[in-house]
């Protein structure tokens, strides 16, 4: 089965984009000073994740690719929020394309 994924304006576009130009600015001006950067992560790690590339964005912020990942973002409940995000997709793409509902 196959459905369109169709991006559509979310209500929390303008603060992740806001989040997100707060942990560039603090990974380019603040160098040594691991203050700033925490903190906009932390802000990152407490929005909801609108679509599955914002818990990969989330899921890089906490470090899972490094050799010594973050201890204060929870992997497990990222990891959750991708699944349940992932989960309604796939029951709003059956809602809207009932005659694709076939087994494989």
């Amino acid at each position: 089965m196959t459905w369109a994924i169709i991006k559509q304006p979310h209500p929390l576009d303008a603060i992740w984009a806001r989040a997100c130009e707060d942990l560039d600015d603090a990974n380019e001006l603040t160098s040594g000073s691991e203050e700033a950067t925490t903190a906009a992560i932390m802000a990152i790690m407490a929005l909801p994740a609108r679509n599955l590339a914002d818990s990969l964005y989330k899921l890089d912020c906490a470090g899972i690719d490094r050799p010594h990942p973050r201890t204060d973002c929870n992997v497990q409940a990222i990891m959750d929020e991708a699944c349940a995000l992932t989960d309604a997709a796939v029951a709003l793409g059956q809602r809207q394309f009932p005659h694709q509902n076939r087994k494989a």
